[in-house]
């Protein structure tokens, strides 16, 4: 997610416009004790909730995706000012907030806010990724457990006699893990223990050098649109 794709170029207007205020005064002014701008923080947004509609996400109080927010939307990684942000959510076109919550972000780090579970139990999950480059002929590779049914689940590369990692809680994201690369990889999920496969997704190209997230989302009861399924996500 260190693509940066600007859904919110207003999470800087603030920082910008206090940047421009302070030019002008030590433009005009000999006093240098000017505060400097704020730091910088990395934010993307995954919307994991299934059965809930079209979204719209408030930063501080202000509207923030550009893009439509749907179940199994990711919105790469934009700006966003250091410090404590509040964030809500609400139906599109909706003033009602669905659920909120605050977090401090710090700055030069990055984050995944994620929007779990089904609607009447929707909440924000907030999860620190650390994009530390792996060794220059690996990539890297995490398991994010977004499925509200799915039970404690077992990510397996198809093939491998060991899983890549076990009982991944819902909710719950792993470390980042160093893998082979390969052109065309099949993941798959078990419910801890048990054979059967839940879901599986294939011919996954993972590159050396380059960081990914697996995530299982969707309802293991479900045989619609919301069903149990796995998504990769390019981090970095």
């Amino acid at each position: 997610m260190k693509k940066t794709r600007n859904f919110s170029n207003f999470f800087l207007k603030p920082a910008v416009g206090l940047l421009g205020i302070a030019l002008m005064f030590t433009a005009c002014s000999d006093d240098d004790n000017v505060s400097p701008a704020p730091g910088v923080a990395n934010l993307a947004v995954v919307h994991a909730a299934p059965g809930s509609p079209e979204l719209s996400l408030s930063v501080n109080g202000t509207k923030s995706n550009i893009k439509k927010l749907t179940f199994g939307t990711f919105i790469g990684y934009a700006n966003i000012n250091e410090g404590n942000a509040e964030f809500s959510i609400t139906k599109k076109d909706s003033t009602k907030v669905l659920t909120k919550s605050t977090a401090a972000l710090k700055s030069g780090k990055y984050y995944s806010l994620i929007i779990a579970d089904v609607p009447a139990k929707t909440a924000f999950t907030l999860v620190e990724d650390d994009l530390t480059a792996p060794a220059a002929d690996k990539a890297k590779v995490r398991f994010v457990n977004l499925s509200p049914d799915g039970g404690s689940l077992d990510l397996s590369i198809t093939g491998q006699t060991t899983p890549l990692y076990t009982k991944t809680a819902f909710k719950a994201a792993t470390a980042f893990t160093a893998v082979t690369p390969g052109a065309e990889l099949n993941f798959e999920i078990r419910e801890n223990t048990k054979p059967e496969v839940l879901a599986k997704i294939e011919k996954v190209k993972i590159e050396k050098g380059k960081i990914y997230t697996i995530w299982a989302k969707g309802l293991k009861a479900a045989t619609d649109s919301t069903k149990l399924s796995l998504g990769v996500i390019t981090n970095k």
